[in-house]
């Protein structure tokens, strides 16, 4: 029977262990390095969305306190000069009063009174040389400070917002009595043209205002005076442009990321307030700065409140790549807020820490081989050695003794090896005995035939008569020597 070959090094069971170890601690790396990857990645994108979220929530909640500090400035402001408007305007009607007593007595005609009270009228200035003025119910300037508007039907005339002033204070206080309204109207003594003021009979630069009028009824006259508020908005800009710097500079300081910013567009998609330590201006003068500018308005949100994600590619670092956007409204400003972080930063702590679990793993993968080596070299040499009994049993040159150490082991093995010594023993101590039984056989075998030979020849006629030819010798032999 032909002996085996003894199996390559590649296909020996030592090495066939060591590869499963090596194989299940590289999938189990693969699976414990993409689940820290996609972990981290989640967690990062979280941790950022979630930081951008907090930086859009200050910025919004510091742009709602300025806009009701503001708020509450001009609503003060206003209050103030309604009164201040009302105070003003009693002399002049307890004026009127007085002209329609007079008429009422006889002492005045009633032209003469109308008379005296639109001279009055024209000729009374206070503050920043604010006047009033009567109009008649068709929208007639009966009495004006601005000559150009005196004795014109201003019914039909709109301010910068479209909106009827004439035809509205009239309406105001016929229905009510007194009252208040806002408008746009161009100051007294200006000459440019006031854009928006159509079909006024005298152009100027319009500017908001505030009128008080008062329905004098007796003659049916509308009697008003206003006072202009752009003193109130310029404070307002100032305290606007005020926070504009202070949010400016509190974008430089937020730490959104390494190239992380927040910035502000208007309502045309320009930028209203960046930060103090970034130049913004290519986002107005390049193609891919207006193109980023139109993605910002398009996903803004229609109110306040909400923040939508979108990603894009654009050169906002100088550098093609994708960024994230979280874009959210504040309505009362007609602002966008932007926050915008490079994507790679956001996946860079994720990429790290895959980074560090891969090398991680691959440290663990080397050590487990070797430790899967020493470990397999450790289980599979016992067997070698079995083996190598086998085939030294197989061989007739088989020695008990080489099987000591293993039999020695308390385990499987061990016991494998004791059972496996005892049987080779019995077989070698078997062997020889049957040998030695062959070998008498063989010799009972060699003698017994050895005979059957020689009485074969002995009983040959020629060699009876050879063997009466000897004896006739002898006998000679013996005479001869008596």
């Amino acid at each position: 029977m032909a002996i085996p070959d003894m199996p390559s090094r590649w296909s020996s069971l030592s090495v066939r262990l060591a590869l499963l170890i090596a194989g299940l601690l590289a999938l189990s790396a693969l699976v414990t390095t993409a689940y820290s990857a996609i972990t981290a990645h989640r967690a990062a994108s979280a941790s950022s969305e979630q930081a951008m979220q907090k930086a859009l929530e200050s910025t919004t909640l510091l742009v709602h306190q300025s806009n009701d500090q503001e708020q509450a400035f001009r609503s003060t402001a206003l209050s103030d000069r309604a009164a201040q408007l009302k105070n003003i305007a009693q002399p002049i009607i307890e004026t009127l009063n007085e002209l329609d007593a007079e008429v009422t007595a006889g002492q005045l005609t009633k032209a003469q009174a109308q008379a005296t009270a639109e001279n009055v009228i024209r000729a009374v200035r206070y503050g920043n040389d604010d006047y009033f003025f009567a109009f008649d119910p068709t929208g007639l300037a009966v009495a004006h400070a601005n000559p150009k508007f005196d004795g014109k039907n201003l019914f039909d005339v709109k301010d910068a917002d479209g909106q009827f002033v004439i035809r509205e204070l009239i309406h105001l206080a016929q229905t009510k009595g007194s009252g208040y309204l806002q408008y746009k109207w161009p100051r007294l003594n200006t000459t440019a043209a006031s854009p928006g003021l159509s079909a006024m009979p005298s152009g100027g630069f319009s500017a908001p205002k505030l009128s008080y009028v008062y329905q004098f009824a007796p003659w049916e006259w509308t009697i008003g005076t206003g006072v202009y508020l752009d003193d109130i908005d310029a404070t307002v800009a100032a305290m606007r442009a005020k926070d504009a710097q202070g949010l400016s500079q509190s974008f430089a300081s937020l730490n959104i990321s390494d190239r992380g910013l927040i910035f502000v567009l208007d309502k045309d998609g320009k930028v209203a307030i960046a930060p103090s330590n970034r130049d913004l201006t290519a986002l107005g003068t390049t193609a891919w700065g207006k193109n980023f500018e139109k993605t910002a308005l398009a996903n803004a949100p229609k109110s306040d409140g909400p923040i939508n994600h979108v990603d894009v590619t654009t050169k906002l670092s100088g550098d093609q790549e994708s960024w994230q956007l979280d874009v959210a409204s504040i309505p009362e400003r007609d602002w966008t807020l932007v926050t915008a972080v490079p994507v790679a930063e956001i996946n860079a702590p994720g990429n790290s820490l895959a980074l560090k679990q891969a090398i991680l793993s691959l440290l663990v993968l080397a050590l487990g081989i070797g430790i899967g080596l020493l470990t397999s070299r450790r289980i599979v040499r016992p067997v070698e050695q079995l083996t190598a009994a086998a085939r030294d049993l197989q061989e007739e040159r088989f020695d008990p003794t080489s099987l000591d150490v293993v039999a020695a082991r308390t385990d499987e093995v061990g016991v494998l090896a004791q059972t496996f010594q005892r049987m080779g023993t019995e077989l070698v101590e078997r062997e020889r005995k049957l040998r030695e039984q062959v070998y008498k056989l063989t010799v009972i075998i060699d003698h017994d035939k050895v005979q059957e030979e020689a009485s074969a020849i002995t009983d040959t006629d020629y060699f009876k008569d050879l063997a009466e030819r000897a004896k006739e010798i002898r006998k000679q032999n013996a005479t001869t020597q008596n």
